[in-house]
């Protein structure tokens, strides 16, 4: 047994998925000493070992993994050689957000992946903030640059999934959140998205995309927008004006809208949302309210 096994072995009582792949790493004879080649070496196994469990996975199994992945990174990180445990850790949240946000697209499974690792989401450097680290939606065996999720919902305009990041306070974390409108609006169609082989309304998807930023901001910048167009882009709705209320622009905001502006952002500074709402003692309504769904 390798050292690094060992290392894995002594570290976690039970079997962990990415102890185990390490083990099947080290099992390559051009590969016993680990950090002494980049990760291009290494990375076509992970990705292959990762895939085909991701690929047939259901949500008790996505929830096994997500939690080996904490155990694992909360406990491997004085254990390995530091470039080594930087690049497969950063392999592993490129191929997972890959499956769950490009190839699964499943609003479940990315709610079940805010919730286990949301108490990590306020640091986007740490490697178990998932939701705010980088990933290629195209795969390639290059893990160290991408877009974030929410870029990439944008992009893609898949309104379910982007008002589970909303409801969880991602877009608020952004520090310009304009720029999420912008992508929803005028990032050009390249792909055609299905879900469960079922196409997908694009432009219906992205007046919903629109709809939902506006019950979590409390400003957009129509100005922004107007100099985006004035220098040639296309938005992928004629009448997208008609889909930002006129108090994130010109009227006076609702104060309805402030007070769930600002009771969401206590909960956001405390970690709290969403689940946080549910406690306050106000009727469902309000409740539903502050949540997003109206």
């Amino acid at each position: 047994m390798s050292k690094s096994s060992k290392l894995c072995h002594e570290t976690f009582p039970r079997s962990n998925i990415f102890c185990n792949l390490i083990e099947k790493i080290v099992k390559r004879p051009s590969l016993q000493f680990l950090g002494q080649w980049g990760y291009h070496y290494y990375e076509p196994r992970i990705y292959r070992t990762l895939a085909k469990i991701l690929r047939c996975i259901d949500l008790d199994g996505f929830d096994i993994l997500l939690t080996d992945y904490i155990a694992f990174v909360e406990k491997s990180g004085y254990r390995f050689e530091e470039n080594f445990n930087f690049e497969f850790t950063e392999i592993c949240v490129n191929t997972i957000l890959y499956w769950v946000f490009v190839r699964k697209g499943n609003p479940d499974f990315v709610e079940l992946l805010l919730k286990k690792t949301k108490d990590y989401v306020q640091d986007r450097s740490c490697n178990l903030a998932l939701i705010r680290r980088t990933f290629t939606p195209v795969y390639c065996p290059s893990p160290l640059s991408g877009i974030t999720p929410l870029l990439y919902v944008a992009q893609t305009r898949q309104s379910s999934i982007l008002k589970t990041l909303l409801q969880y306070g991602i877009l608020e974390r952004e520090k310009k959140p304009i720029n999420t409108v912008l992508t929803i609006l005028l990032y050009p169609l390249r792909m055609r998205i299905t879900i469960d082989n079922v196409l997908l309304d694009i432009q219906e998807d992205a007046k919903t995309c629109l709809i939902l930023c506006s019950r979590v901001l409390s400003v957009i910048s129509i100005r922004e927008i107007e100099t985006q167009l004035s220098l040639g882009r296309h938005p992928i709705i004629s009448n997208w004006l008609d889909y930002i209320p006129s108090t994130r622009y010109k009227d006076p905001c609702e104060l309805l809208h402030l007070c769930r502006i600002t009771i969401r952002a206590q909960l956001l500074t405390n970690n709290m949302l969403p689940n946080g709402i549910f406690s306050l003692l106000i009727p469902v309504r309000l409740q539903n309210y502050l949540n997003l769904e109206s």
